[in-house]
């Protein structure tokens, strides 16, 4: 009985230690989303629409701003600056010109009285075409076809209909027109 009860420890003992080696580790091939922590305050973020001319593609582009170490949050958010630099705005251009045939079609959303007879990048406002994340929650296009082309106009809004709304009334009053394509975006990423 006491052999029997050895020759069965041992072959327990001998499984265990073969099952105490290495096992296989297998990574997902898409890292995972970044988690952000919820008690620090959201960083200040802009978003540009903008359109290429040629096919009436609307893009939205999204930029994080980092907060100077002085910079005092407002509830939950950083506020952003008053002045954005311009090379900013080039990169939220570059948005539409990575997908556009031709980088001459890209212009910002938000266009001039006129623009249906001259449109070009210099008939469009930059600073119109982007809201920051700590006074809005969203931005909205409205447009009217002229021919083949959109003109268009945006706006900022603390609700979806409320940048609907800014960007129709803004889209009306520049141009005299009736501007039925609308569209809206959040500023935060999703």
């Amino acid at each position: 009985m006491r052999m029997a009860l050895r020759s069965l420890a041992l072959i327990l003992i001998m499984t265990a230690s073969a099952m105490a080696g290495p096992l296989g580790l297998s990574l997902p091939d898409d890292p995972p989303q970044v988690i952000e922590d919820s008690t620090k305050p959201r960083q200040c973020t802009m978003a540009w629409l903008l359109t290429d001319l040629a096919t009436s593609d609307i893009f939205l582009a999204r930029m994080q701003i980092a907060p100077n170490l002085n910079t005092i949050p407002v509830k939950d958010r950083f506020p952003c600056p008053e002045q954005i630099a311009p090379r900013l705005a080039d990169r939220a251009l570059a948005v539409c010109t990575a997908r556009a045939e031709d980088s001459r079609t890209c212009v910002f959303a938000d266009m001039a009285r006129g623009f249906e007879r001259d449109p070009a990048l210099r008939g469009t406002a930059e600073n119109a075409a982007r809201c920051g994340s700590d006074l809005y929650s969203h931005i909205g296009v409205a447009c009217w076809r002229a021919g083949d082309l959109q003109v268009c106009n945006t706006a900022c809004g603390k609700t979806e209909d409320d940048a609907k709304r800014q960007a129709r009334g803004r889209c009306e009053t520049k141009h005299g027109q009736p501007c039925e394509i609308t569209g809206v975006a959040p500023i935060l990423a999703p």
